[in-house]
């Protein structure tokens, strides 16, 4: 999690900087005292803490979609063939070659009636 967090920083002071100046774009100008450095903290850091708190609600719910959390951990090692892989191999090989069979008499039905003239 404090990863994810360190990831966030750079994006975060982007942001800040985009509303920022989208607020001066839009005549918002506090002044350049103490005061008014203040003033402008306010204004940029609650659109930044909801747009914060929009994109962690997203990374949440990619996390329980990636399964994270879940604490089951998937197996490394290879699983084998079964039975039932073979008969489906099987079963997709007499589907194609059948397929082939009907293409080439159909192919060889239309030559030999092509070669009847009149």
């Amino acid at each position: 999690m404090f990863l994810i967090a360190l990831r966030f920083i750079p994006t975060l002071r982007f942001e800040g900087q985009r509303i920022h100046e989208a607020q001066l774009e839009g005549g918002y100008y506090p002044g350049k005292s103490v005061v008014g450095k203040i003033r402008t903290l306010t204004p940029t850091t609650i659109p930044l803490v909801s747009n914060s708190l929009a994109k962690t609600q997203v990374l949440g719910l990619t996390i329980d979609l990636r399964r994270y959390r879940s604490g089951k951990r998937t197996s490394m090692r290879h699983e084998g063939l079964y039975s039932r892989d073979y008969i489906a191999f099987c079963g997709m090989f007499l589907t194609s070659t059948a397929f082939f069979w009907f293409l080439f008499m159909q192919i060889a039905k239309m030559k030999s009636l092509s070669s009847f003239s009149f």
